[in-house]
């Protein structure tokens, strides 16, 4: 099958994907009602109809493998559904989220006119695939690597572990061979990336989610016999709100939601990354514990006045 047939093949598929997913999402739906949702929307994204029952079968396989959503059908009903939280799937959603955004631009004329697009992009990205390629693949590789702070350039041989995200930027986890020890590398600062064909065993006992489970961002402490800490947060109604919609971490549990207030209790290593997390939200915010945070953060501020002063 020729390249662009085939990319226009399987993006007809995953667009009939989001489709029967979305309707289900809202209701239980005949085979009839998802294939009138799924006509309508074809017609409002100019694509080919293509719906039937072995089709539709076929999707509802693949939905369940590639999205991890799996449709089970009531007799009594005579509609399909959507088992709840089947499988949770973060990449799945978030893959979903970007074709579903690319889908309503792309039906934009002048869309300068009244979507305006973030100029900040992030560097680096040119590096996701191959680094993607040797985690996977287990290989050793090298580059040049620049710290900002002291503007020094140096040669890094690695073993790539895992890529994560923070804050619209990429970063590499991996295993550096000078010290052995783990470190995170911001892919706009590699240059010169090769991949060697020189393979590394894998550490059977590592797990990248536990590694980062307590950190906020991709900071993690260097001492190994570091804690994560109890921290208790109380904000303001307003930007009590926001915290609910986009919690600030996986742990975040709420304590209490009144009139006074938002307060929120998440486990944490106390780090760099949530101090400028919790200075970003300036008065907002007030740290109810640890003391220890207090104290920093109390600091912080004090210097900060100090310098405003003069």
């Amino acid at each position: 099958m020729h390249t662009n047939t085939l990319i226009m093949s399987l993006s007809d598929t995953y667009f009939r994907h989001q489709c029967i997913i979305r309707r289900l999402l809202k209701a239980p739906a005949s085979l009839q009602e998802l294939k009138d949702y799924y006509e309508l929307e074809c017609e409002t994204h100019d694509y080919s109809f293509i719906f039937s029952q072995r089709t539709f079968l076929r999707d509802k396989e693949e939905i369940l493998s590639l999205h991890k959503k799996d449709i089970q059908y009531n007799p009594s009903l005579r509609k399909y559904y959507l088992e709840e939280d089947h499988m949770p799937d973060d990449l799945g959603e978030r893959i979903a989220d970007a074709y579903n955004t690319y889908q309503a631009l792309n039906l934009a004329d002048g869309l300068s006119d009244f979507v305006y697009l973030e100029k900040r992009r992030p560097q680096g990205m040119e590096h996701f695939h191959p680094l993607l390629h040797a985690i996977r693949s287990r290989l050793v590789v090298t580059f040049q690597y620049e710290k900002y702070l002291d503007e020094h350039i140096s040669e890094r041989r690695v073993e790539p572990l895992a890529l994560k995200e923070f804050q619209s930027r990429w970063y590499l986890l991996a295993k550096d061979l000078k010290d052995h020890s783990l470190k995170t590398f911001a892919l706009d600062r590699i240059t010169s990336l090769e991949a060697s064909r020189q393979k590394y065993k894998a550490d059977k006992g590592f797990n990248v989610n536990e590694y980062f489970r307590h950190c906020f961002g991709i900071i993690r402490p260097s001492v190994p016999e570091s804690k994560p800490q109890d921290i208790v947060l109380q904000f303001v109604p307003g930007k009590g709100k926001y915290i609910k919609s986009l919690p600030l971490h996986e742990s975040q549990r709420i304590l209490k939601d009144d009139e006074e207030g938002l307060q929120v209790a998440l486990e944490l290593y106390i780090t760099h990354d949530l101090i400028m997390e919790l200075l970003s939200h300036g008065a907002d915010v007030t740290v109810l514990q640890p003391a220890s945070l207090r104290k920093t953060l109390n600091e912080i501020y004090n210097r900060a006045e100090k310098i405003y002063q003069h």
